[in-house]
């Protein structure tokens, strides 16, 4: 699965079949971790930056995130959040 999307140079992911929570996967620099959508929970390297930078995204565009989860846990095609 390619980035949902790219905000400053920061990648987003969303991987099909996952477990959960729900959650995005990060990756910027040193930056890799993933992110509860609606809890906010971090799991590994993150710079206090990014999560700020990711937590207003996340403010942004949760719906949209928790449908784009929801599709790909069905395998369903998603495509990058403009």
């Amino acid at each position: 699965m390619g980035s949902v999307f790219v905000i400053q140079g920061i990648l987003i992911y969303i991987y099909g079949f996952d477990h959960n929570p729900p959650h995005i996967h990060v990756r910027s620099g040193t930056d890799n971790f993933s992110i509860t959508i609606k809890n906010r929970i971090i799991e590994g390297v993150a710079r206090s930056k990014t999560v700020s930078i990711i937590n207003q995204f996340m403010d942004e565009h949760e719906d949209e995130l928790m449908e784009l989860w929801e599709k790909a846990q069905k395998g369903e095609t998603i495509k990058k959040i403009r």
